[in-house]
């Protein structure tokens, strides 16, 4: 709510995916505020709608982002409405799940967070476009200091399979593509940056990601601790307990973990400004890649090289090409 405040983005259209809960949710919260018309792109559309029960300004779609077919129905039906799209949040995410694979035989994780966002952003280009002035925001992680992208063997093929392995590879993976996006877009109008929310344990992601996978009533109670943390402040809590000796290791509530994202979809300090990763609201600095810095951003996810490789990955896995 700080980072909105006096911001007006009444007549802006935003698009979220996973803005039904954790940090997405915050984020919705506070660009409603604003005056923003949202559209939260979710699997489950009911359990979204519950999520965003009393906030204005919003509605509902289905997209699964393992099911390519759901991503190119929204995109089609929203270019076809002849609107522009101003904000374009890639926010859902699945974490540290087993090794299991899509029905394309792509390991899940990448699919997901990686495949699924690249698709649904190039399918929106030329609504973005529209907009004249356009952010997209690709939500990676922290995370991405725990590796680079395996781009000889993303799915796992061969490597041994560690579900934070995985998940790290695809943050890394979605920085990369916020800096090739940037470069191929800019002329066009459309910027795009990078963020983290920091550590957050009262998050839903650690929830989401069993879904489908573990017994409903295991998901069920992930999400009931997920939220008996953010209700009691155990976060506040935790923070008191742990004494960190920077604000870099300090955990986050839901809503300081929605900032970021929301303050790079609004910021005027980012006006002429793309391709790079935000943290804490600002520009993260580099950090050493032997070092145990815990906020930063490292040199294997700013790889102008590997960026341009993997932008021609995820076109080939994906199907899905610029004009």
């Amino acid at each position: 709510m700080d980072v909105v405040k006096g911001v007006d983005l009444r007549g802006k259209i935003v698009v979220i995916t996973g803005g039904h809960s954790g940090t997405g949710r915050e984020a919705v919260r506070a660009l409603s505020t604003a005056g923003a018309t949202l559209i939260v792109l979710a699997r489950d559309v009911d359990r979204a709608k519950r999520g965003l029960r009393g906030i204005a300004n919003t509605t509902v779609e289905c997209v699964d982002l393992l099911q390519p077919a759901s991503i190119d129905a929204f995109a089609a039906r929203y270019v076809q409405s002849g609107r522009p799209l101003h904000i374009l949040i890639n926010n859902a995410a699945i974490m540290a799940t087993p090794l299991e694979r899509d029905d394309r035989g792509y390991e899940r994780q990448f699919a997901t967070n990686v495949l699924g966002h690249y698709q649904l952003t190039v399918r929106l280009l030329p609504a973005l476009e529209r907009a004249q002035g356009a952010r997209v925001i690709n939500v990676a992680s922290r995370g991405h200091h725990a590796g680079g992208v395996l781009l000889d063997d993303v799915n796992f093929n061969h490597t041994p399979y560690t579900g934070m392995r995985a998940y790290a590879q695809t943050k890394t993976a979605l920085i990369l593509l916020s800096i090739k996006e940037d470069a191929l877009w800019r002329d066009r109008d459309v910027r795009v940056f990078a963020t983290t929310p920091g550590p957050v344990p009262s998050s839903d992601l650690f929830a989401a990601g069993s879904v489908g996978r573990r017994p409903r009533r295991q998901v069920a109670l992930g999400r009931l601790v997920a939220g008996i943390v953010r209700v009691l402040h155990i976060t506040e809590a935790l923070n008191l307990w742990r004494r960190p000796k920077n604000e870099g290791d300090l955990y986050k509530t839901v809503e300081q973990g929605g900032a970021t994202a929301t303050w790079a979809a609004v910021s005027g300090d980012l006006d002429g400004k793309g391709g790079v990763y935000v943290e804490n609201c600002d520009i993260a600095p580099l950090v050493p890649d032997e070092g145990r810095a815990p906020y930063g951003v490292k040199s294997w996810a700013l790889d102008a090289h590997v960026a341009d490789r993997l932008w021609s990955l995820c076109q080939k896995m994906a199907g899905v090409r610029l004009r």
